[in-house]
């Protein structure tokens, strides 16, 4: 009811001015197909088929399966996972939406496998957000969401529900922030609208989908709803990504009042029928359930696995068949670790040993530059172990150490430190791989651990000409498709989509411009984009494609934001872009982005971006 409600309303940019819906915009049998509700089709699908100890990395494959379409932080993660960046680093690295809402608006699934046990849920919720969200609030949010929402299977009063979702959370964080000032108007005796205002300031984001000031929203219409109608149109109302706002504060209520007490008035039209993207292919290879009460058998199944292999028993009429029952409300020590793991450590369990690589600040290398990452490993056997940690880089690549001995005792942990060089451009690709050979004495040979070095994107960069503007033409334009490196460009690496060249201008107006080689294995028709909020021109292969005056506000997603982008077309082979970058009086923001056409607008890992022609 809620995501239908608030659909038809939801942007790609946050609103100051409000909304003022009290019934749906747009009514359909099945209510609006959305994501939020696919993706949880999919992870019940993944219990069904992994088993109920899923992990991040089981959750990886259906990502890729079965889900189409490429909206902000899912296409960026996505890529990263066809490159073959594993969880969490998959959501961290080149992912600038990673405190946006796609993860905490599916956390209903996990909150309904284990109902009244909100640490379980919680623990879900972690491994799901972290494919393409790690490192950002939005891992909080589900994993607040996903407490809530299990507490609520035996718990109606809405104050100690936001108090048990706090609990799972950092205090510090920005989303208990943005919470937290909700629950302050709230009881300061502000009227929503004030207290949405309230929020909003101190939680702002032009992005409608950031995910801290949308849970604050979603506060909002729990605390000052004064039933279920009017709390998921407050939370409407309030604005911003209106589907997920209204479809939590639903799914709380929903779980508190339960079937039965529901509004007819809400639910009746909008049927049993459960309606999804896959007539269009944005989700496909999906055991889609036909109703609700197919749905319902089947994570009522699953719940039942869950709660049978963890030990816990509870009857949803609210009579809970257990002891020490306030000791799950509150968050165990291993939900608290989870706040503090590195988004950038990838572990793996060889069931001799424990090992992790921590990649450090990105899994991207320079040509040229050293580049350190880490091999952390832990002995969970009851004896001492020797043991041996050797990498076998990409051909052509350097590794020093070749190799790491250690013993170590029952429990203890130790750490390799490592670094990798590549200096030969030819043996540079855009995805390297190597392997991690751990060999234990005494014990059954190992399975190798992958590992996965991003080359950085080469640019080169002109010197900045002070006080131009786009109508100022530079003797650097004269020749659109230049070959080779003359004493007009330098070369600049970017570990990401994102072009860092404010420095560049030392804070003073001008023109700079960069040039950029990609490689495409065949002709593909592509969407091209600098998102940015400066204005700038765009040629390939000399010829204009793109030229925008108005200065805009970043928000580097694949499809596009109604300003930055152009479909166009690669060439098979080299394709050059000369882009023309224009700062006036505010530090120059901007990424550069290559993805697939419409509808779906997937990410690429074939092209190559990291070399020149001339180099080959």
């Amino acid at each position: 009811a809620g995501g239908t409600l608030g659909a038809p309303l939801e942007s790609i940019w946050g609103k100051e001015e409000m909304f003022d819906v009290s019934w749906y915009p747009e009514l359909k049998e099945g209510g609006i197909p959305n994501d939020d509700l696919e993706l949880q089709l999919i992870w019940l699908q993944a219990l069904e088929d992994k088993g109920i100890y899923i992990k991040a990395r089981d959750l990886t494959e259906y990502w890729l399966d079965c889900i189409q379409y490429n909206f902000d932080e899912y296409g960026l993660s996505k890529t990263n996972l066809k490159k073959g960046l594993l969880p969490p680093i998959s959501g961290y690295y080149n992912n600038w939406f990673k405190h946006c809402m796609g993860s905490p608006i599916r956390s209903e699934i996990w909150a309904c496998i284990t109902p009244g046990f909100p640490n379980l849920a919680a623990s879900y919720a972690y491994e799901d957000a972290i494919v393409d969200h790690a490192g950002g609030e939005s891992v909080y949010g589900e994993m607040f969401n996903a407490a809530v929402e299990s507490a609520a299977f035996l718990i109606s009063d809405k104050e100690k529900l936001l108090e048990i979702g706090l609990s799972f959370i950092p205090g510090n964080c920005e989303t208990a922030k943005a919470i937290k000032n909700a629950i302050k108007a709230y009881k300061k005796g502000m009227d929503w609208k004030t207290a949405r205002n309230f929020v909003l300031e101190n939680s702002y984001s032009p992005i409608a989908q950031y995910s801290p000031v949308n849970i604050g929203f979603q506060t909002i219409g729990l605390l000052y709803g004064k039933d279920f109608g009017d709390a998921i149109c407050k939370a409407v109302n309030c604005g911003y990504d209106t589907d997920c706002t209204g479809a939590t504060v639903g799914s709380i209520l929903g779980i508190v009042l339960g079937k039965e007490k529901l509004p007819k008035k809400w639910i009746e039209p909008l049927g049993d029928k459960i309606t999804t993207n896959s007539s269009w292919g944005g989700i496909r290879n999906v055991r889609e359930p036909k109703d609700l009460d197919e749905l319902t058998k089947r994570i009522c199944k699953i719940k039942e696995k869950v709660l049978s292999f963890y030990g816990r028993e509870i009857s949803l009429e609210r009579k809970i068949v257990r002891r020490n029952v306030d000791l799950d409300f509150e968050p165990n020590e291993n939900i608290k670790r989870l706040w503090h793991l590195p988004s950038t450590k990838v572990d793996f369990d060889l069931h001799t040993l424990i090992a992790s690589v921590d990649y450090l600040d990105d899994p991207v290398v320079q040509l040229g530059v050293a580049k350190d990452f880490q091999v952390i490993l832990k002995n969970p056997r009851l004896v001492s172990l020797d043991m041996e940690a050797s990498v076998k880089p990409p051909e052509g690549w350097d590794i020093q150490p070749r190799s790491i001995k250690v013993t170590l005792e029952a429990g203890a942990q130790s750490v390799c430190k490592f670094t990798i060089r590549v200096d030969e451009v030819k043996v540079l690709n855009t995805s390297n791989r190597a392997d991690l050979h751990i060999s234990v004495k005494g014990r059954p040979k190992l399975e190798k651990i992958p590992l996965v070095f991003l080359a950085a994107n080469r640019w080169l960069i002109s010197r900045v000409l002070e006080g131009r503007d786009m109508r100022s033409l530079s003797p650097l334009e004269a020749d659109l498709n230049p070959g080779g490196l003359d004493g007009n460009w330098n070369i600049i690496d970017f570990s990401d989509n994102e072009l860092r060249i404010e420095e560049n201008f030392h804070g003073k107006s001008g023109v700079i411009y960069l040039r950029h080689y990609v490689y495409s294995l065949d002709e593909r028709d592509v969407r091209v984009g600098l998102p940015s909020n400066c204005s700038f021109q765009i040629w390939l292969n000399g010829n204009t494609i793109h030229k925008v005056q108005a200065e805009g506000i970043l928000r580097p997603n694949y499809a596009g934001d109604g300003r930055s982008y152009v479909d166009t077309k690669l060439k098979e082979g080299w394709n050059q872009f000369f882009i023309k970058v224009i700062r006036k009086d505010k530090p120059v923001q901007a990424h550069f982005i290559i993805a697939g056409s419409a509808p779906f607008y997937h990410g690429f890992a074939d092209l190559i971006e990291c070399k020149f022609p001339w180099e080959l």
